[in-house]
């Protein structure tokens, strides 16, 4: 099968790791893809299974942002190859039911075959009236294994053998007798050029070592199928899997430029939101976390007046989010998370800049309401979704955490909190906590590890919201006065 190439290097396994189970649902990747598709399930399901599997190897991830940035530079061309695949992965592949004659299995596997070869050429000369616009290492090489693979010369063959199949002027056979008198080492050569005269008897001409014979294949009992109908059902066979075999390239080309499309769906819709979009770089070797106007894209789908963050911290390995309510805390965690998978999937970023470094796997742990089947309290359940979480992190990985263990009381917390995060980050773990367990953040802001980068959300004077997170040491209080008084009028105690 002719190589695609496009979301990776031909004849390359990319490393991938698997996400936390919860990580779609708690950072909207579902609305993400909904928006990605625009309502092509066919689309939707490839971007949830690639964004789904992150990818490890810096070089793999640029060599798909390169093939992106084409795309986006010429929409046009990615969404005319798609269609061409995806009318030939609908090329309609007639059933052959046992006991079906051979002749007619041949007839039925050489029509879409026919129509495949159409799509082939089509292809082809496509991609060669744009071939001299390619700027990507992945549509040089998808072009230049077209124009080798697939060359008019072969083109052409094709063309010309295809209809011969059809065997219209009579089936040409060599064959010996072999025990019992019967037919040995049977061979089919190339068809005769003159037309056959059906009205033939059985041994009608004879010259030397051949005649010609009548053979009505739809009679039960054609004293010719013996030798006929084993040498067509070769044929039969080599059809069917060629036509496997090309349906098979069409159906791995329409995935990879799935995903490119649903990119470009995307890419369209936050455009027209105003959103800053940029490719971002995977940094290898040490934690890093820089970002310009980091925006939540699920959050830009909705609104054009969404507040970007700006982060600059190379070696932190746990940062740790505190402030006002409703400060845009949860929002910033989520951007976090989505960028981070964008990025690993090759995918442009919702920023004006982001660099990370690549992580082996990003997982969640987001409040969940009460167990509905009373079987758990809340802190039970939160210890047990940790300890599930704990089992699957790789060295390595990224885990985001929103207000854990709030559920019991600060002291409490404390100590649960303290050993689990100082053993994930230990381990290599990259963590970004958002939490109100001050006693915890205290002590751990006091300790002034290198590895710590304390954020808190901006509250005005007035006690408005600016919804961005600026360095600084742990807050103690929320501000949930600042709700209350907007809600009712006054605060408490007034």
């Amino acid at each position: 099968m002719i190589p695609v190439g496009l979301l990776h290097p031909p004849n390359y396994a990319p490393q991938v790791v698997r996400n936390g189970e919860s990580t779609s649902e708690d950072l909207g990747v579902t609305e993400l893809c909904a928006a990605m598709s625009c309502n092509d399930e066919f689309v939707a399901t490839v971007v949830k299974s690639v964004v789904s599997a992150s990818l490890t190897d810096p070089a793999v991830i640029r060599y798909r942002q390169g093939v992106l940035q084409e795309c986006l530079e010429k929409p046009e061309l990615v969404r005319a190859l798609y269609d061409i695949a995806t009318e030939a992965t609908t090329a309609r592949r007639w059933t052959v039911g046992r006991g079906r004659a051979p002749r007619s299995k041949l007839g039925l596997g050489l029509q879409p075959l026919e129509e495949l070869v159409g799509h082939l050429r089509r292809l082809r000369q496509y991609c060669e009236r744009n071939a001299g616009q390619s700027r990507s290492e992945g549509f040089i090489r998808f072009r230049a294994t077209l124009s080798e693979q697939l060359d008019d010369d072969y083109l052409t063959k094709l063309d010309s053998l295809l209809p011969v199949l059809f065997f219209e002027n009579g089936v040409l056979l060599s064959a010996a007798l072999g025990t019992g008198n019967k037919a040995d080492r049977v061979m089919l050569h190339e068809p005769p050029k003159t037309s056959k005269n059906a009205k033939l008897s059985l041994f009608s001409r004879r010259s030397g070592g051949s005649f010609e014979a009548t053979s009505d294949y739809e009679l039960p009992n054609d004293p010719l199928a013996a030798v006929i109908e084993p040498a067509l059902d070769s044929v039969a066979e080599v059809v069917s899997r060629a036509a496997d075999k090309v349906q098979a390239f069409f159906r791995q080309l329409r995935t990879e430029l799935g995903f490119y499309i649903g990119c470009l769906n995307l890419h369209e819709r936050l455009g027209r939101m105003g959103a800053p979009i940029c490719l971002p770089q995977p940094v290898v070797g040490s934690p890093a976390l820089q970002c310009r106007d980091l925006r939540d894209p699920s959050l830009c789908l909705s609104s054009n007046a969404v507040v970007g963050n700006d982060i600059d911290d190379l070696g932190s390995t746990f940062v740790v989010v505190t402030g006002a309510n409703s400060g845009g805390k949860s929002t910033f965690l989520r951007s976090v998370g989505l960028a981070q998978l964008m990025m690993q999937a090759g995918m442009f970023v919702v920023a004006q800049s982001f660099a990370s470094d690549v992580r082996a796997g990003v997982f969640t742990h987001f409040v969940r309401g009460e167990d509905e089947t009373m079987k758990h309290g809340r802190l039970d359940e939160e210890l047990t979704r940790m300890r599930s979480i704990t089992d699957q992190l790789r060295p390595g990985g990224m885990l985001l955490c929103n207000e854990p263990f709030a559920s019991t009381n600060d002291r409490e917390a404390a100590m649960i909190a303290a050993p689990i995060f100082s053993a994930l980050v230990d381990s290599g773990t990259k963590v970004v906590l958002v939490t109100h367990l001050f006693d915890f953040v205290r002590q751990r802001y006091a300790d002034e590890r290198a590895t710590d980068l304390f954020l808190h959300a901006e509250r005005a004077s007035d006690g408005g919201r600016t919804y961005r997170l600026t360095v600084g040491a742990p807050e103690s209080t929320s501000y949930g006065d600042d709700i209350f008084a907007r809600v009712f009028g006054y605060r408490p105690g007034e």
